[in-house]
């Protein structure tokens, strides 16, 4: 499906030995690196411990995340646990097809809510190509992609809420529990090649402990950018060069949240 819809969709290469050299779909390696930054390889080899990427995209927003997840967990705050019927997996990837900066910023805009913005988005559907070169055009796309990342952790995280059953008073979830995520990576070309301070601008909004409505997103998780988009390269080299994936993945921590 990614050859037949990506490759060939965006009419990359027709040839039969193009294609046969692609070894995964992007999010698939991209996970891929996001488990070894998570787990690493050995205990000499350690990871950063559970981790969350956003990756805006201007067609999608893409969550990837790796999360250890408790399975005796009992009970929540003293208070009974709903469980769903389908468990949490520790990895789990969400795309959100109707959030992002180009192709999808009219649906983006409209989700948020932000009506002032639905012109702008317009012009950027029509015009994926389109690069701000105004501080008033930079200011539209940050709020486009901070709003698809809000949505889209939201979306990917589900959240905690106290409700009533036969059983008395249960704390009922949906989603994946990210409140103890350690680290939060940006990705997406809006991060990458922002204004100084875009991560705290774009990313801030949806970490902290004061967070409304029982969404269970990151507490106090660090906050980086995959500057040098290196995620996507280590899933690709870990099958067969494992140390040199890891020595690459490492560097997302050396990029500065903004």
């Amino acid at each position: 499906m990614f050859l037949a819809h990506v490759i060939g969709g965006k009419h990359l290469s027709a040839r039969a030995d193009f294609t046969a050299m692609v070894r995964g779909a992007t999010p698939d390696v991209v996970l891929t690196g996001v488990e070894l930054l998570a787990r690493g390889l050995d205990e000499a080899r350690p990871g950063v411990g559970d981790v969350v990427v956003v990756d805006v995209g201007g067609a999608t927003t893409d969550v990837h995340s790796v999360v250890e997840v408790d399975p005796e967990t009992a009970s929540v705050d003293g208070q009974g646990l709903a469980r769903e019927v389908v468990a949490t997996t520790p990895v789990t990837r969400t795309v959100e097809g109707d959030l992002g900066m180009r192709w999808s910023a009219v649906t983006t805009v409209a989700e948020a809510g932000l009506d002032d913005l639905a012109e702008a988005a317009a012009r950027r559907q029509q015009d994926p190509a389109y690069l701000p070169e105004s501080d008033e055009e930079r200011d539209t796309d940050e709020a486009i992609a901070r709003a698809a990342v809000g949505i889209a952790l939201r979306r990917h995280a589900g959240r905690s809420r106290v409700v009533v059953s036969p059983e008395g008073r249960v704390v009922e979830r949906s989603g994946k529990d990210l409140r103890e995520v350690d680290l939060l990576v940006g990705s997406g070309g809006v991060l990458r090649n922002g204004r100084p301070g875009v991560a705290e601008r774009v990313l801030a909004g949806s970490v902290g402990t004061e967070l409304e409505g029982g969404w269970q997103l990151p507490q106090r998780a660090e906050v980086v950018v995959d500057t040098d988009y290196v995620l996507a390269a280590a899933g690709l080299l870990a099958g067969h060069h494992p140390e040199a994936a890891y020595r690459l993945v490492l560097r997302v921590l050396g990029a500065p949240g903004g």
